[in-house]
């Protein structure tokens, strides 16, 4: 498991990856620089799991996360998770 997040270190990060990732928590935007540099390929993943979708969506990652999700496989299973709950 390879966490992957902006502020930290991405040349550790991708030596991590490169190591044998089999799960990779990831932000979006830094996963996507992770694609763009042919680290991370996600077009044979099976699962993707969205903590706090409904979260990502209002703060303005759509955009990303179609970007991302377009990369993967139609017979993927997505799971969204979200901690709140609007009245």
């Amino acid at each position: 498991i390879v966490p992957v997040y902006g502020g930290a270190s991405i040349s550790e990060q991708i030596k991590k990856v490169r190591r044998g990732a089999q799960i990779i928590v990831a932000t979006p935007g830094r996963l996507m620089d992770m694609m763009d540099r042919n680290v991370v390929k996600i077009d044979t993943i099976r699962f993707v799991v969205l903590d706090e979708a409904d979260e990502m969506l209002n703060m303005g990652f759509k955009d990303d996360i179609d970007q991302i999700l377009a990369d993967t496989p139609e017979s993927k299973n997505v799971w969204l998770f979200s901690a709140t709950m609007p009245r």
